[in-house]
């Protein structure tokens, strides 16, 4: 009995679908679609703030043999202290075929100068890389440090 009256309850609540906008900007798209995420810290004493790594491709296609055929691959760090109303700081690494993240390093610097401190290798896509490019090619390391305030990093 109550339950046939909920049910005819919730048939006589109006309810309307409403059609979402469509955003025409094709470049958050890509970003937002396609992105993985690499790695994610968060706060301790040694290093008090967020920092998340993402790669995301900047075109959505297969390599064609050659390294050079592959779409390359953005990498993002956002960095924040996770306070309301804070926005991240958001950096971004200059784009490579393919990124791993290797691990974190122990944070360097001490008070409002604490720097995060992690290492990345690039990388090409497992399939569709012909045999005697995938063994030539050679991978570079970069070596990175953030905070909410700035960033760098050496590749070699």
């Amino acid at each position: 009995m109550k339950l046939l009256a909920l049910i005819t309850l919730f048939l006589a609540i109006p309810t309307s679908a409403m059609n979402m906008a469509r955003l025409d900007k094709p470049e958050l798209a890509t970003v937002l679609g396609l992105q993985q995420e690499l790695a994610l810290t968060t706060p301790r004493p040694e290093q008090p703030f967020f920092v998340r790594i993402y790669s995301a491709p900047v075109d959505n296609y297969e390599c064609g043999g050659t390294v050079d055929s592959c779409p390359d691959v953005r990498l993002f760090v956002t960095v924040s202290f996770g306070d309301l109303g804070e926005t991240p700081a958001l950096f971004e690494l200059p784009p490579e075929k393919g990124w791993e993240f290797t691990g974190w390093v122990t944070p360097s610097g001490a008070g409002v100068d604490r720097m995060a401190s992690f290492t990345l290798r690039t990388a090409i896509p497992e399939a569709n890389i012909d045999l005697e490019a995938r063994r030539t090619w050679r991978a570079a390391e970069y070596s990175v440090l953030v905070s909410p305030g700035s960033a760098s990093y050496v590749r070699r």
